[in-house]
């Protein structure tokens, strides 16, 4: 009987302590540190920045950059961010990301540099799809793609 109690509190003890590296790891914060010295202009001191949570929307508090241009936000949960630029008056001059901080929890490479001039993914998007849309008209109606442009463009009668 003795041996059964003492296996059964070993078995607990070991149970119990298996469990604290996942609570730990649970609570684990992560960070978003970079450069804005790019997009910002001098005195950076003027500019801030926020992490906001894609998922939930919820923002950090913003930090100011420091004279250097550089910022690094702290506390964040193990989630995706985007890093806004604020000026001076709070406005949003910039966001960049979005960055997963589910796989990677401290990211320090974060350099914000909005000016590039490269299209967006929706306006590619949108384009591939309109696309799609005159292509398959062209193949279902037999018309040329200026007809069904025009077609489509075209406004409804009163009698329709």
């Amino acid at each position: 009987m003795k041996n059964n109690r003492f296996v059964a509190i070993a078995l607990a003890a070991t149970l119990a302590s298996s469990a604290v590296p996942t609570s730990v790891f649970a609570q684990q914060s992560t960070s978003l540190a970079g450069t804005a010295k790019d997009e910002a202009k001098k005195p950076y001191t003027n500019y801030s920045v926020r992490a906001r949570d894609v998922a939930a929307g919820t923002q950090s508090p913003a930090q100011r950059l420091d004279t250097s241009g550089n910022f690094s936000i702290t506390g964040l949960s193990s989630s995706s961010y985007l890093i806004e630029l604020l000026n001076n008056g709070g406005k949003v001059v910039c966001t960049q990301g979005p960055f997963d901080l589910s796989q990677n929890p401290i990211k320090s490479d974060v350099v914000i540099d909005c000016n590039n001039k490269k299209v967006p993914l929706a306006i590619w998007l949108l384009g591939a799809a309109a696309a799609a849309g005159i292509t398959a008209a062209v193949v279902t109606t037999g018309d040329s793609p200026a007809a069904v442009v025009q077609q489509a463009s075209a406004p409804a009668s009163p009698s329709r």
